[in-house]
C-alpha cells in the first residue's frame, strides 16, 4: 500500500510538471530582435561557380541569400543580377534578373531567432573558346525593398521650466540607438522641450555597406539599365512617426514632396514634434519611427575560363 501511494504520489507529479513545461513553451519568447545592421546577405554556395571552368560547357551560378534584419523582403520587390562578363562568352542569363523563390522572404521577429534562407540559381552555357582563357569577374547585385522601425523610449516634460518644485520620473535628453536590424539605422533622437510642445530631432544613417534608393524605382537598380539619377539615391521614405500611439509625421520637417529624406553622406535628419502637451508631470512614452527605401548591395568573384584542347 505504501508502494502504490508512492507511486501515485510521483505520477501526479509528473504530471504537474510536464504541464507546467507545457504552458511554459506556449509563451512567447521576450527577447529583443531588432538590432544588427544587416538586411539581406549574399555569398556565392562552394564552387558555383568554381575558381576555373571549361569552355563548351554549362555555366552555374548560386547564391545563399539571407535575411538578416527584421523586414520581409517580398517577390515583387526584390531583383537579383548576374553581371560582369561578355555575355557573347557566358550567354543565356536574363538580363531582366531573379527573385526570390517564395512568395516572401521573412526576416527575424520575436517568434523567429533568425530570418529565412533561400538559394537563387542563375545557368548560362560557354561556347568553345577562340582564345586560350577568359577571366571576367562575375557580379551578383541585390535590389530590394526594406523597412526600418526603431521604438526607443523618450521622456516628456509639459512644463520644463516650471517655478514650483516637482519631483520627476525623467529628464529630457538624446537617446543613442544606432541598430534595429536593418540596413538604414534611427542613430540617434535628441529630445528638446519647451512649455507644452517637445520637439525631435530624429537622426538616420545608412550603416549597411550598401547603396540607399527611393524604393519607387527598384526597377533602376539594374545593372543592366541606365542606373539609378542622383535625385534617386540616398533617399529614405518617412512612412510614420508617431508619439504614444499617435501619429507626427504632418509636423516633419524637411520633407520632399514624396515624404522622402535626403541623405548627405549616407546619414540625414528629420525634425518633429508633439504639442498640446499638458500638466506638471514628466512621463515615459514610445517614440516609433517607420522607415522605407530601396537597398543595393553587391559581391564578386573572379572566374577563369579555359579552352579545352583536343587533338
Amino acid at each position: 500500500m505504501r508502494c502504490m501511494k508512492k507511486s501515485v504520489f510521483v505520477l501526479v507529479f509528473l504530471m504537474a510538471l510536464f504541464a507546467c513545461s507545457t504552458t511554459k513553451t506556449t509563451q512567447p519568447p521576450t527577447g529583443e530582435f531588432r538590432y544588427g545592421t544587416e538586411g539581406l546577405s549574399m555569398s556565392f554556395v562552394a564552387n558555383m561557380p568554381p575558381a576555373r571552368v571549361y569552355d563548351n560547357s554549362p555555366f552555374i551560378v548560386t547564391l545563399l541569400v539571407e535575411n538578416k534584419g527584421t523586414s520581409p523582403v517580398s517577390n515583387a520587390y526584390s531583383r537579383f543580377y548576374l553581371s560582369g562578363f561578355d555575355q557573347n562568352i557566358i550567354s543565356g542569363i536574363s538580363t531582366q534578373g531573379t527573385s526570390v523563390t517564395g512568395d516572401v522572404l521573412r526576416g527575424r521577429d520575436q517568434y523567429m531567432p533568425k530570418g529565412d534562407v533561400d538559394t537563387i540559381t542563375f545557368t548560362g552555357q560557354i561556347p568553345v573558346l577562340t582564345i586560350e582563357k577568359y577571366q571576367p569577374v562575375i557580379l551578383a547585385t541585390a535590389c530590394y525593398a526594406y523597412s526600418t522601425v526603431a521604438n526607443p523610449a523618450v521622456c516628456l516634460d509639459p512644463n520644463p521650466y516650471g517655478a514650483t518644485s516637482v519631483q520627476k520620473v525623467c529628464t529630457p535628453g538624446a537617446v543613442s540607438l544606432g541598430s534595429e536590424g536593418a540596413p538604414v539605422a534611427v542613430t540617434s533622437v535628441n529630445v528638446e522641450p519647451s512649455p507644452g510642445t517637445t520637439r525631435f530631432t530624429i537622426n538616420v544613417q545608412n550603416v549597411g555597406g550598401g547603396d540607399v534608393f527611393d524604393p519607387a524605382v527598384l526597377s533602376s537598380c539594374s545593372p543592366y539599365g541606365p542606373g539609378l539619377a542622383f535625385n534617386q539615391i540616398d533617399i529614405v521614405h518617412l512612412y510614420d512617426v508617431s508619439v504614444g500611439g499617435i501619429s507626427i509625421k504632418n509636423s516633419c520637417r524637411p520633407l520632399d514632396a514624396n515624404g522622402n529624406i535626403r541623405l548627405a553622406n549616407g546619414a540625414g535628419a528629420v525634425y518633429c514634434e508633439v504639442s498640446g502637451l499638458k500638466g506638471q508631470n514628466a512621463y515615459i512614452t514610445p517614440l516609433s519611427v517607420e522607415l522605407s527605401y530601396g537597398y543595393r548591395q553587391g559581391i564578386s568573384k573572379s572566374v577563369e575560363i579555359r579552352h579545352v584542347v583536343t587533338s
